[in-house]
């Protein structure tokens, strides 16, 4: 619809009428249902000798009709739906991206779970809880909003009218997580006759936990050229063999190398082009088969084969980050003067390793401007650039404190 710049309308001639772009819609599902989780579990506990306990168990979970957004008037899709020829066509051209709200999100989640716990081991004080947990978290859509995840991932589904497409491991997928406390109230000297023995040797005791980790699913995927909407796309391959996970090496910076994709950005080494019919740089959208991996040719997914074993192409979240761990200590020092009146001195070291883990760096995750492949980046050079759950520091804090009982 054209806009007149002359206050006359057009009523003032054949003046200068620039285009007003197409306006972008939000809507809501009139018929929108309620979204609700079931949870299922079932555990055993065993004595396994005195003070000492041993557990297993296992946890179940889905939710159902949980509330999503999608764009369902992407750039591409009247080329895909309805067979216009301008590639870059929407299925409505009276307006841009159409935000629909609506109920098509689940996940399913299992876990296994050991535990180990025993109180004052042969009468030493010390006390242990260990814990051990397998689980898979599955959905389509990990956050209504994508808002754990950089912008340029864009908003919903790979495909707003196949949901059930995105479905893979969860953006908070942790396979692996094994967390283990340890508490020790030194018993001698804690009530010595001697009061100088009791005071300085007495009434000593030190915990520490530590917790590990493996690291957090994400996707590689393609953005050029792609009208502000990117998606994943890139899945570990045949004819060029991507490892899932990598050892990172140093790059400098704080940056570590990865996982090295085959990425030559200087030519066109597979021969093909991208999705709007340019020549490809680095590894272009729908270069499937130039690349050893199933093809997938169509702008809004729904052009994209199946695999021998029937799994879809693209995988979503196929990658694995680096692990994790961390370790906290607490040094504690009591005085007991009276039957009412006490003092405790405390030390806690958050990190006493000074550890920095890598994160995904999830702004460097497009292979239209790759150069050597996916990194990962130290927490304590900004952890803001990686994935969910990556800090922007971690380093060393220490806390001093007294407490005063009476």
């Amino acid at each position: 619809m054209p806009v007149y710049t002359d206050n006359a309308g057009p009523l003032a001639g054949t003046g200068s009428k620039p285009f007003a772009f197409s306006v972008s819609q939000r809507a809501i599902n009139q018929n929108i249902k309620t979204a609700y989780a079931e949870t299922w579990n079932f555990g055993i506990e065993q004595s396994v000798f005195n003070n000492a306990i041993f557990s297993i168990s296992y946890a179940g979970s889905r939710g159902i009709h949980e509330y999503d957004i999608a764009n369902v008037n992407l750039g591409g899709a009247g080329g895909n739906y309805l067979g216009d020829a301008r590639f870059a066509n929407r299925l409505n051209l009276q307006y841009g991206s159409m935000n629909y709200r609506s109920d098509a999100g689940f996940n399913r989640y299992n876990a296994l779970l050991l535990g180990f716990k025993t109180i004052n081991v042969a009468k030493t004080g010390v006390s242990i809880n260990a814990n051990y947990q397998w689980s898979h978290a599955l959905d389509n859509l990990s956050s209504t909003f994508t808002d754990g995840i950089p912008a340029n991932y864009g908003t919903g589904y790979l495909d707003a009218f196949n949901p059930k497409l995105g479905y893979g491991n969860a953006d908070y997928d942790v396979r692996h997580r094994f967390v283990t406390s340890v508490s020790w109230e030194i018993p001698w000297m804690k009530n010595a006759d001697n009061k100088l023995e009791r005071y300085a040797l007495g009434g000593w005791a030190m915990s520490g936990i530590f917790k590990a980790s493996s690291g957090m699913p994400f996707s590689i995927y393609d953005g050029d050229g792609f009208n502000g909407s990117v998606y994943p796309l890139y899945a570990p391959g045949t004819g060029h063999s991507i490892p899932t996970t990598g050892s990172a090496t140093n790059a400098g910076g704080g940056f570590f190398n990865y996982i090295t994709i085959p990425l030559d950005p200087s030519a066109n080494p597979y021969g093909v082009t991208d999705a709007h019919g340019n020549p490809a740089t680095n590894v272009p959208y729908g270069a499937g088969n130039a690349l050893g991996l199933p093809n997938c040719t169509g702008l809004y997914h729904v052009g994209c084969t199946y695999t021998a074993d029937g799994s879809k192409y693209p995988d979503r979240n196929q990658f694995k980050g680096p692990g994790f761990w961390n370790a906290d200590m607490q040094f504690m020092k009591n005085f007991k003067f009276s039957e009412k009146l006490g003092v405790q001195f405390r030390a806690e070291l958050y990190n006493i390793f000074n550890h920095h883990n890598q994160y995904i760096y999830a702004y460097g995750l497009d292979v239209s401007g790759m150069t050597a492949g996916a990194n990962a980046i130290q927490s304590e050079k900004g952890g803001s650039g990686g994935v969910p759950g990556g800090p922007n520091d971690e380093h060393r804090n220490v806390d001093l404190g007294v407490k005063i009982t009476f």
